[in-house]
């Protein structure tokens, strides 16, 4: 039954027309070649190549939320971009985004690119360049991440924040607080902390598996 369903719904995706304005919300899915406009955050399935300008006036209402918006599933991730996306809101389930994001919140599958953030951006992955005012976080990830925060399972790349964490890094740490399960390469910062290390943590107090050094440790 659900090998009949999935074969349903690529069916009806092949069929979705494509306009060179289209405007959402709508009732119809439809794909964009040119420019989207819509109102608030939402998609019904659709592949936007071009400008994708929108507007939502209850953004702040984000800020209320109890507890992140995770990452969507590929039963409830929609819109997929191509181009450039600028809103006063955001994307909260979008499939991914490939070009240069602005907006107030970014949540994605993948993201690839150059992003500016007035909240956070959260992506299962995150390549490019991305800068959020509170929070960077991924599972993979490769660039540079500029934010309050930044968090990541893997990355490869360098990560600038008040608070940056990493399970897997390979590149640059540099912050207030950097944290990394496996590191390889150099951690900046007052307070520098790793389990294993390959390469240089220079801070006022650093710690790996190996030892606990002020300045400068190995």
């Amino acid at each position: 039954m659900g090998s009949m369903l999935n074969a349903q719904d690529s069916l009806k995706t092949e069929n979705i027309r494509s306009k060179i304005i289209t405007f959402t919300p709508k009732g119809t899915p439809e794909n964009t070649n040119g420019i989207n406009l819509g109102v608030m955050d939402t998609y019904q399935s659709t592949k936007i190549n071009g400008i994708n300008l929108q507007g939502n006036p209850l953004s702040f209402i984000y800020l209320l939320i109890p507890k992140p918006i995770e990452i969507p599933s590929d039963e409830s991730a929609t819109v997929s971009i191509n181009g450039l996306h600028i809103s006063t809101g955001g994307l909260t389930d979008a499939r991914q985004l490939n070009g240069v994001g602005i907006s107030m919140y970014h949540i994605a599958q993948i993201t690839n690119g150059i992003t500016i953030n007035g909240f956070n951006n959260n992506s299962g992955q995150l390549n490019g360049v991305h800068v959020s005012f509170l929070n960077n976080s991924a599972d993979t990830g490769n660039g540079l991440l500029i934010s309050l925060s930044n968090s990541t399972v893997r990355f490869k790349g360098a990560q600038l924040g008040i608070y940056n964490k990493s399970d897997i890094l390979k590149g640059l740490q540099i912050g207030g607080i950097n944290v990394a399960k496996q590191s390889r390469g150099l951690q900046i910062g007052v307070i520098n902390k790793t389990e294993r290390i390959k390469g240089i943590q220079i801070g006022f107090w650093n710690k790996n598996g190996k030892r606990s050094l002020p300045l400068i440790n190995f």
